[in-house]
């Protein structure tokens, strides 16, 4: 195979891959909107409402790191496929089962637990895999592309669902959740997960593929700890996902509870972050790369510090409700884009200094610790806004994150150089084999 033809075939997965994330994320967020609505419609209980979305991530936490090592150990479109052939099954299952026997709470939770477990294979997979079907160099448009996709399927998910529950039964959202995994699947059918795949060739990786579950667990945690890249970006990325939980509380507490304003305003405020991830998604899908991946995380990383901060203004300095409400827009807003700012070159610097064998350990590892932190989080920062003053919350958690930043991600412990070095080592290694 030619190199043009190469490319042929990389743009091609690109177009599979983008497309079978969009629907796959639009079907998901449709359907979370029309079950949320309904069980707190059934049930008139956050509790029960709660517990939708504690099914859905409690797998996530605990399976991540087996799911990043049967990534690695089978192949990789085998996992994806199956996974995501297993959520249209389930789907369709539930659908036929409502039709006949109508839906109950536990029907709901159960079928949360299952697509979870389900989708965290698949998407691991996935995660895992993009070096391997699409170029080097565009490794960088196609995370910036999926990004894009899952705002815009953020976006829309909601108000399809709004309209959609306005005029379908409920069992209708397990069916049109059934379709979009089935035409997600269709894609990843076509993607060709091996056209950039570097095989094994050294008794190692080929001795890894048989190591026990634990062994292979802790094989994948040494490779991190040793790492004199990743381990930094993983620890600042674990604390700084655990300050956001400070804005995810606090945001809505302040602009319902302390400055008296609509859920509609809030709707409104809240969307602006996925308008803010798509723009910068859109944006640097058309750009070339960034040179300076380490330098561009820590300025995001600050930046997030900064603007957290901010959110402290309003509650600092009074505001009417026309201007407070503009005002955490235009915040929002740059939140979504300095996600985009973090998001992209960890990803980038992940999928290109992690070697093939080791790449769904490390993003199983990065997952667990991702999704695991953000429940202790959630309650943490809860209860401390409802005995201590927003304000004071806000500044400190501002103060914390940007101190992290600084200190975790300092020169004089990782840098661009060192980056470019274990980038340029996994290449020698590659060509040598």
């Amino acid at each position: 195979m030619t190199d043009q033809q190469r490319l042929q075939k990389a743009t091609r997965n690109l177009f599979f891959f983008t497309g079978g994330e969009f629907i796959g994320t639009i079907g998901a967020h449709i359907y979370m909107f029309g079950i949320s609505f309904f069980v707190l419609t059934l049930t008139g209980s956050a509790s029960s409402f709660a517990l939708t979305f504690l099914c859905s991530m409690v797998p996530r936490i605990i399976l991540a790191p087996i799911a990043g090592h049967i990534v690695d150990r089978l192949p990789r479109k085998q996992v994806v496929v199956t996974s995501h052939a297993l959520m249209t099954a389930t789907m369709l299952l539930v659908f036929i089962y409502t039709l006949s026997f109508g839906l109950s709470l536990p029907v709901i939770y159960i079928t949360a637990v299952l697509i979870a477990i389900f989708a965290t294979f698949a998407g691991i997979g996935l995660t895992a895999s993009v070096a391997s079907f699409v170029d080097g160099a565009r490794i960088q448009r196609a995370i910036s592309l999926t990004q894009s996709s899952n705002s815009l399927a953020s976006i829309l998910g909601p108000v399809l669902g709004g309209v959609m529950y306005g005029f379908l039964s409920i069992e209708m959202f397990f069916l049109i959740h059934a379709i979009a995994y089935a035409t997600a699947l269709i894609c990843e059918i076509n993607i060709n997960f091996s056209l950039y795949k570097k095989e094994s060739t050294s008794q190692d990786e080929e001795g890894q593929k048989d190591e026990p579950l634990l062994a292979s667990l802790k094989a994948g945690a040494v490779y991190v700890k040793g790492h004199r890249v990743l381990l930094p970006i993983m620890l600042v990325a674990l604390w700084v996902n655990f300050f956001f939980m400070a804005a995810v509380v606090g945001l809505p507490y302040v602009i319902i509870e302390v400055l008296g304003a609509t859920s509609n305003q809030l709707g409104l405020v809240e969307s602006m972050i996925g308008l803010g991830t798509l723009a910068l998604s859109v944006y640097l899908s058309t750009r070339k790369e960034f040179q300076k991946p380490i330098r561009t995380m820590r300025f995001g990383m600050i930046s997030i510090g900064f603007l957290f901060a901010l959110l402290a203004l309003p509650l600092l300095i009074p505001m009417g409700s026309p201007a407070f409400i503009a005002y955490y827009m235009a915040v929002n807003f740059l939140f979504g884009a300095a996600m985009i700012i973090i998001n992209t070159p960890i990803q980038v610097l992940m999928q290109k200094t992690t070697p093939e064998h080791y790449r769904g350990r490390v993003f199983g590892l990065l997952e667990m610790v991702a999704s695991g932190i953000s429940p202790i989080g959630l309650i943490l920062f809860g209860f401390l806004y409802d005995i201590a003053s927003p304000a004071l919350i806000i500044l400190i958690t501002a103060g914390l994150l940007i101190a992290v930043t600084v200190m975790g991600l300092r020169p004089s412990k990782v840098d661009d150089e060192a980056a470019e070095e274990v980038a340029e080592e996994k290449a020698v290694k590659i060509a040598e084999a």
